[in-house]
């Protein structure tokens, strides 16, 4: 059991998926498969890369990060609709002459539709790849922010809502995955934290910015400038990022076939190769025949078909999933922090717009400053911890990489996460008594586990389980906005009957509960994936 954790007894020729030899021996022979593998530096490359030009594993470091950048800028145009009407509550109140549920389901709304969008996009990114899902999804945003733009009906403003969120969907299922298809083992913890920051981070900074914009300009204008921006990364999108889900042999996917069949399965042209800079274009070997694809070859829409599995299956693999252990631990890691934010939205405006403090929406916005430090200290922490910890934990596990040593990032989201729902809700409860400085430094904390949970979830199952992570994601976007929507949906009439202080003690309680439950499955976690892989719940439900 190294450090804790359940290692199950194998017989000859068994493995465990996802976990690798990541270093080579520095003293003595090398005993392992991984001898003959490629490698950057001491660090066994995993995945292995092939030795196609047009595999994203073999593409320069620069254009992998600069492709991965654009799609977090249209990440972060798409996330930020989400909260966009957090500082506007009563202006819209007001505008519609709705009540304030009915307002705040503007949100709930908005987030059952990424959803359920999910669930269909995720069999486009399965079968056909991730560039036309991309480049749809965000031509989809910009003409719903438009329709959103001129919206003067309640109802006509909820279609565009419900319309941002298929625009979403996308975003949140396949940027993790993206990350998972052009990255290996080692460099992934600080770019699934730079996906964390964008997707749920930099909605934080939304409220902020919009807070003025409603005041100043009206808040059609909130998504005038959604418009803009938007129009400008679809651009972007469109030009830069090409298809980056590979077919490679699988023999190669040493996480999830293991180092000894690819081991077996390399070339000779490849074997005891040293990769000795990342920053340089691979070439093919002598006897790769593929030719490196032209710039415009790769902005077609479609590559062709990525998998002979058919269309109904995809789209039933991820509520298939809601049986699999390590997703359920995801879906609790992740959404209920996420959940959280979306109540402590609803009490800033219920609360701090209402009597005595009789906030305006510039002021309720400000509040969320707060919360965006808090995201960009999270990531700090998960871009620093997760990356560093792996690796230093395998150098200390005869140079084994387990994916559990992503879960240590659960214990400081547990202690900031705890903390900041206590601390909000006891403030917040009475504002007579305390700062209005502490709110949005509780709020930020919460913030800061937010990201560190989602890094935390994000990066096991990219690791653990990557040949179901994209419906593994669809599942804990299910989980995540449905669970929201109901919060949502019953968080002013709770808050009305129990008070702040009593809803924030017991989601407190909740979340220290579901953090302790998590953390478990730092000891279980091996455990699981070889019973999974044992007895493959997708092939017992003929969905494999």
């Amino acid at each position: 059991m190294p450090f804790g954790i359940l290692d199950p007894k194998l017989a000859a020729h068994e493995r465990v998926p996802g976990t690798v030899h990541l270093y080579e021996a520095i003293h003595g022979i090398d005993q392992f498969p991984s001898a003959n593998l490629k490698r950057q530096g001491n660090i066994i490359l995993v995945p292995q890369p092939s030795d196609s030009p047009n595999d994203p594993l073999n593409w320069t470091t620069r254009k992998k990060d600069f492709v991965l950048f654009i799609i977090c800028l249209e990440s972060i145009m798409a996330s930020t609709v989400s909260p966009i009407l957090a500082s506007s509550t009563i202006v819209l109140v007001l505008y519609f002459k709705e009540n304030f549920q009915r307002i705040a389901l503007l949100t709930g709304w908005h987030l059952v539709g990424a959803a359920i969008a999910s669930v269909f996009v995720t069999a486009i990114f399965v079968k056909y790849g991730k560039r036309f899902p991309y480049v749809f999804a965000s031509a989809v945003l910009v003409g719903s922010s438009a329709w959103a733009a001129v919206a003067t009906s309640y109802k006509s403003l909820l279609g565009a809502r419900i319309l941002q969120g298929v625009a979403l969907a996308p975003f949140e299922v396949a940027v993790f995955a993206s990350v998972g298809d052009m990255y290996f083992v080692h460099q992934r913890g600080v770019r699934l934290a730079l996906v964390s920051l964008s997707i749920f981070g930099t909605t934080f900074l939304t409220p902020i910015i919009t807070g003025t914009i409603t005041k100043r300009m009206g808040w059609h204008w909130m998504f005038w400038f959604v418009v803009i921006f938007s129009s400008v990364t679809l651009v972007l999108v469109i030009l830069f990022v090409p298809e980056h889900v590979y077919n490679r042999d699988k023999r190669l996917d040493t996480d999830v076939v293991g180092e000894d069949v690819a081991a077996e399965a390399a070339p000779e042209s490849i074997t005891n190769s040293d990769v000795a800079d990342d920053d340089k274009e691979k070439t093919a070997s002598a006897g790769q025949h593929e030719q490196k694809e032209s710039y415009l070859y790769s902005l077609r829409l479609f590559s062709g078909s990525k998998t002979a599995r058919p269309l109904w299956k995809i789209f039933l693999r991820p509520f298939a999933l809601f049986l699999h252990p390590a997703i359920i631990w995801g879906c609790l890691t992740q959404g209920t922090l996420i959940a959280w934010t979306a109540l402590i939205g609803v009490v800033l405006a219920a609360v701090f717009m209402g009597p005595p403090l009789w906030f305006d929406e510039v002021e309720v916005g400000y509040m969320y400053t707060g919360a965006f430090v808090g995201a960009i200290v999270g990531f700090v922490l998960a871009g620093v911890l997760s990356d560093f910890c792996a690796k230093w934990l395998s150098r200390h596990n005869n140079n084994i990489y387990e994916p559990e040593f992503r879960i240590l990032l659960v214990i400081p989201q547990m202690i900031c996460g705890c903390i900041g729902v206590w601390g909000f809700g006891y403030i917040s409860s009475d504002m007579y008594k305390y700062s209005l400085y502490l709110p949005p430094f509780f709020f930020g904390l919460e913030t800061c586990g937010m990201i560190l949970g989602a890094v935390a979830s994000a990066s096991y199952i990219t690791d653990a389980h990557r040949d179901i992570q994209i419906e593994a994601f669809v599942s804990m976007l299910l989980f995540k906005n449905l669970f929201s929507f109901a919060l949502t949906d019953r968080a002013y009439p709770w808050l009305l009957e129990s008070g702040v202080k009593k809803v924030f003690t017991i989601i407190g309680a909740v979340q220290l509960a579901v953090s302790v439950v998590t953390l478990s499955f730092w000891i279980v976690g091996k455990w699981n994936r070889y019973i999974m892989h044992r007895y493959d719940l997708l092939r017992i439900l003929h969905l494999e």
